[in-house]
């Protein structure tokens, strides 16, 4: 059999994740510079490989993950990061095709040729955000294409916009999406699940109030070919918002399960479970740390 090409051995991987460790724990500020040009071709262009595979095996630690992007404090490097593939979860094509975001933008975005372009303007009007704090918005880019990439990427929005964000979970972006989801019922959720294209793969804002209690559960629901992962986004959700969570799935055959994020002290509930018109296999999030069922 013939090797592929582009085949990546465990061991190249193995040394690709040592380079990142060593790049967390190393303050030289050569050392940036230095693991951007091994990720660069040898090509005339020096553009970045399309081939980041050591982010998945490092997803398996949010922690590492963390640590990995705050010490890319050069934001447009940062964003370099958190737009690959095996990060977000989809090409750059496939952002443009299925999303339709600006190719202009997504360039620009993570261009690290030009620093002065892309920093933050703090003069730029403030949006108020959910939870009484704000936002500050890069005048660069609409807030609505920041808080995509922020609930792609699961990130709190100032990981895409401070070289030092505040370590603290956020929802920001919640209020700045322009197609949020909003439901009011068990029966409109289950409507709204059971309407997504089963054969595609999606990542969708929902927005869940309760009638009666008011209370509010923001969901972050992926959707891949099939498989569905319903993850509570909430601020150290309260035991009546993972009630409430919890209820929109009675009835259904589902994974319980948890999400941890980058903030280490965020741990987000999560549900998985098969679209109702799929027949593949379930396909779990590289993160998701399955709660075995209860035996009382």
């Amino acid at each position: 059999m013939r090797k592929r090409r582009n085949g990546i051995k465990l061991s190249d991987i193995i040394v690709r994740l040592t380079r990142i460790r060593s790049l967390i724990t190393n303050k030289d500020p050569m050392s940036i510079e230095n693991f951007l040009e091994y990720k660069r071709d040898t090509s005339k262009y020096s553009r970045f490989t399309n081939d980041w595979t050591e982010l998945y095996f490092l997803r398996q630690n949010l922690n590492e993950v963390a640590a990995f992007l705050l010490r890319l404090k050069h934001v447009p490097v940062r964003h370099v990061v958190i737009m690959r593939k095996e990060l977000i979860g989809f090409s750059k094509n496939e952002l443009y095709t299925h999303f339709r975001l600006n190719n202009n933008q997504m360039t620009s975005f993570t261009d690290t040729s030009d620093r002065l372009k892309q920093e933050i303007n703090f003069s730029t009007p403030l949006h108020q955000s959910l939870e009484g704090r704000q936002v500050v918005s890069d005048i660069h880019y609409p807030s609505e294409f920041l808080a995509f990439i922020s609930l792609l990427s699961r990130l709190p929005l100032q990981w895409l916009i401070l070289p030092e964000p505040d370590l603290v979970w956020s929802i920001d972006h919640f209020a700045l999406l322009n197609d949020v989801s909003l439901n009011y019922s068990k029966r409109e959720f289950s409507t709204f699940l059971n309407g997504l294209d089963h054969n595609s793969h999606d990542v969708r804002a929902v927005i869940i109030t309760d009638k009666v209690t008011k209370t509010k559960l923001y969901l972050r629901v992926e959707h891949l070919f099939g498989t569905l992962s319903i993850e509570l986004c909430n601020i150290n959700a309260s035991n009546l918002e993972y009630e409430s969570f919890i209820d929109l799935f009675q009835g259904e055959n589902y994974y319980k399960g948890l999400m941890p994020t980058v903030i280490s002290s965020q741990i987000n509930h999560t549900v998985v479970m098969r679209h109702v018109l799929c027949k593949r296999p379930l396909c779990y999030p590289v993160e998701f740390i399955a709660i075995p069922p209860s035996l009382y």
